[in-house]
């Protein structure tokens, strides 16, 4: 039962943001592992990453396209 509201609380801390392809929610880490897979995922021309102001360390991953 508490994984259900577990997983209500992330939902609604998201709604807020705008709809990512992926989102990597990291836990106790340091900044320096962030930086290497923002910096990492940022190497692809296919990929946009961005940080949000949650209260955990969470990236956003969006697809690039040519329009």
């Amino acid at each position: 039962m508490s994984a259900n509201k577990t997983d209500k609380t992330a939902v609604q801390q998201y709604d807020n943001y705008p709809d990512p392809d992926a989102i990597i929610h990291f836990g106790d880490v340091s900044e320096e592992l962030v930086e290497l897979v923002v910096e990492t995922l940022e190497t692809s021309e296919f990929l946009s990453t961005s940080r949000v102001d949650l209260p955990e360390t969470t990236l956003f991953v969006e697809e690039v396209t040519d329009e």
